[in-house]
């Protein structure tokens, strides 16, 4: 198996100026316990009406600044970083053993979020008793934000990517980075993508990996999840129905899928069958076995399997609070939901279209209208420096067409896809986690010739 590499332009990277100790930021140790493993710090820093929560990890050899990183969280829709690095920092620190050893890495809270100022929201976004029309969607919208409003104030309005964007530059300048070095993925990608759009002279070396597209309408995205989700879906139906090994081997798997979700599960309705199954398959092809033996135990009225992948997903507080940056950034239109949700189950008609972008867009209907980001952005980004875009063939839910559009949109980009399944070439391409490594540790992007996995 190839790489295949797309490049726009390159641009060579300058070689970073080492950083002094931040002159803004009073680190001092973690309170959580399991933070001390990795000789963390954390701070705080006050900025536009905000304070965001900052967890430092200090680099294990001479550093040569602060590398920030937005990691995609396990259910998709952001949330602490602090806390998803906390639970998962072997894994990521394990993919980046370079930088590790040459520079701080730097996590932050997003506003409303984690322990930065909390958005509140006394009423959850998602609530399976809400008939799933547009009219009962909208009126569940309008209660929803109404009580967020109430508990949050004026922040509720200034949760969006645009508004973490300038909270990212602000804490760049407290550590006093002359330019902002910047690992994002899933929706963090999406966040480096808006930080190089607004402060483009400040665009250090920024990996970018299973990139959301912020230039897309919102119902385009969701239809393009839809079909990357249900051609995820078929490819484990496919090596299921053909394989000894698998629960539901020599059956007809997207038969199974839609009986379980037609009769639902105790506890759980048939949307939420298909979010679970959706979250199985972001872990692909290594999940696979998973989703086999859940559909097995849900068929027979069991939902043990598939109840922790619908509580994760749809966990407070951040659950809701984090619809605040979505519905600002991509308002929803009700009177196009019904047609659009004939196009998603037409696309999907096994999985249904039921993805994190869907929930996302549907969960916004009710909430005030407003520009969308990509009307706040302008169509066409020139960074002072390269950035390199990762992704996977095959990602279950960010599709590999929203890299090749954003390298066609960012000057000087580098976009690299890896033959391989899963969410993110980070987690599932060895080669793709080492390009990453080493251009934030050197500034060396890729080879432009193909290279042997």
């Amino acid at each position: 198996m190839r790489w295949k590499i797309a490049v726009v332009a390159l641009v060579l990277a300058a070689v970073p100026a080492p950083v002094s100790a931040a002159p803004g930021i009073g680190w001092a140790p973690c309170p959580q316990p399991q933070a001390a493993k990795y000789h963390a710090e954390c701070a705080t820093l006050s900025t536009r009406g905000v304070t965001l929560a900052l967890l430092r990890i200090p680099a294990t050899g001479t550093s040569q600044g602060p590398v920030f990183a937005d990691s995609q969280e396990i259910d998709g829709y952001g949330g602490s970083q602090i806390d998803f690095f906390l639970r998962h920092g072997d894994n990521y620190l394990a993919r980046l053993p370079q930088t590790h050893r040459t520079h701080d890495i730097v996590l932050v809270d997003p506003r409303g979020l984690g322990a930065s100022t909390p958005v509140r929201c006394p009423i959850p976004a998602h609530d399976p008793a809400v008939p799933a029309t547009p009219l009962d969607t909208t009126l569940h919208g309008v209660s929803v934000y109404l009580h967020c409003r109430a508990a949050t104030g004026p922040l509720i309005a200034r949760t969006g990517l645009v508004e973490q964007a300038d909270d990212l530059d602000a804490v760049r300048v407290a550590l006093g980075a002359p330019r902002l070095d910047f690992l994002g993925q899933a929706t963090g990608a999406e966040l480096g993508v808006v930080y190089a759009a607004r402060h483009p002279e400040r665009t250090g070396r920024i990996a970018l990996d299973t990139a959301v597209d912020p230039f897309l309408p919102a119902a385009r995205r969701v239809l393009d999840a839809a079909h990357a989700e249900e051609a995820a879906f078929d490819r484990f139906a496919a090596w299921c129905a053909a394989t000894p090994a698998c629960p539901l081997a020599g059956q007809d798997v997207p038969a199974v899928l839609d009986e379980v979700v037609a009769r639902g599960v105790p506890g759980l309705t048939g949307d939420e069958v298909r979010i679970a199954v959706g979250q199985f398959l972001l872990g692909y092809p290594v999940a696979w076995p998973g989703i086999a033996h859940a559909l097995v135990v849900a068929r027979d009225g069991d939902a043990g399997e598939l109840a922790p992948y619908v509580a994760l997903t749809y966990t407070e507080p951040d659950y809701t609070a984090g619809h605040a940056q979505t519905c600002a950034d991509h308002p929803s239109d009700p009177a196009q939901l019904a047609t659009l949700a004939q196009q998603v189950r037409a696309a999907a008609p096994h999985t249904g279209g039921v993805s994190l972008h869907w929930d996302a867009l549907m969960s916004c209907t009710g909430w005030p209208d407003g520009p969308s980001l990509a009307e706040r952005l302008p169509g066409h980004l020139v960074p002072a420096s390269p950035v390199l875009i990762t992704a996977t063939a095959d990602d279950p839910i960010n599709p590999t067409a929203w890299a090749t559009d954003l390298g066609a949109r960012i000057a000087g980009s580098h976009v690299l896809i890896a033959p391989v399944d899963g969410h993110g070439a980070l987690d599932n391409a060895p080669r793709a986690a080492d390009a990453i490594d080493s251009y934030l540790t050197t500034g060396a992007l890729p080879s432009h010739e193909e290279q042997a996995l």
